[in-house]
């Protein structure tokens, strides 16, 4: 399913504001980096209640939009990563260029 601008000027406020707060908060955001409520909050100025930016992005985890990792971090799904650019005008997060740290082995 394509994420047309129409659809993405559809939603609720909320939702809108709170994927548009992504690339706002850090511009250079990679694809799979999320941000905490707190952060989301900060990035919004207050626009929200904390509570609110919680039930919304949980709303969004429930339609496969969102991840809520360690309770506190929103993380965009690739569709989530889709709705950023389709809200921001903007294209979505480009991928992490730094490759994981390698595990010791004992």
């Amino acid at each position: 399913m394509a994420i047309t601008s129409e659809y993405a000027r559809s939603l609720p406020a909320i939702y809108r504001d709170i994927l548009a707060a992504f690339p706002q908060f850090d511009p250079t955001r990679k694809e799979g980096y999320g941000l905490s409520f707190q952060s989301l909050y900060s990035a919004m100025n207050g626009k929200y209640s904390i509570g609110d930016i919680k039930l919304a992005c949980d709303q969004m985890m429930h339609a496969g939009v969102m991840e809520i990792r360690n309770t506190i971090f929103a993380t965009p799904t690739p569709m989530g990563e889709e709705l950023i650019a389709a809200v921001t005008g903007g294209n979505p997060a480009s991928k992490a260029s730094v490759p994981p740290f390698p595990v010791l082995q004992n």
